[in-house]
């Protein structure tokens, strides 16, 4: 019961905040390495929603078109519609990597959820080493097998 518990409360959350380092690197090298190419939007889909997607294609000069999209919460003003234009960073070395300009993983919301992820983590094990160990004798289950 206890591995179970601590698989939940560190190996869980430990593995969401490595995917959110991973995605906040990929940004950070993409603001700072990423070459500029000018993509324009190729669909949008719920328009009128408050949250809506929008799809995007580039050319790089040294390779096919690639594709990509990026949400829009709150929308901005300013309506996006197909055929107008993005401005789109992506790597040299790996063009597959890639982002619309200004929609990337931003330090402020990967601080925020990094932190509610280590709160939970260090809470959630706390709490339940701690009950583990607090219960009397008799309620923790035997670790030696009875003898025959």
């Amino acid at each position: 019961m206890l591995a179970g518990l601590l698989v939940g409360f560190l190996g869980l959350p430990s593995l969401v905040l490595g995917l959110l380092i991973y995605s906040r690197r990929l940004v950070v090298r993409l603001e700072r390495e990423g070459l500029h190419a000018r993509g324009k939007v190729v669909r949008v889909r719920n328009p009128r929603s408050n949250k809506r997607s929008v799809d995007y294609a580039f050319r790089p000069p040294e390779g096919p078109e690639l594709q990509g999209s990026f949400q829009e919460w709150p929308p901005p003003a300013s309506e996006q519609t197909p055929g107008s234009p993005v401005d789109v960073l992506y790597l040299a070395d790996a063009p597959r990597h890639h982002m619309a300009v200004g929609t990337g993983l931003s330090r402020r919301f990967f601080l925020f959820i990094a932190t509610v992820l280590v709160l939970f983590a260090s809470t959630g094990t706390l709490t339940a080493l701690h009950e583990y160990f607090t219960r009397p004798e008799k309620a923790r289950p035997s670790t030696t097998p009875a003898p025959p």
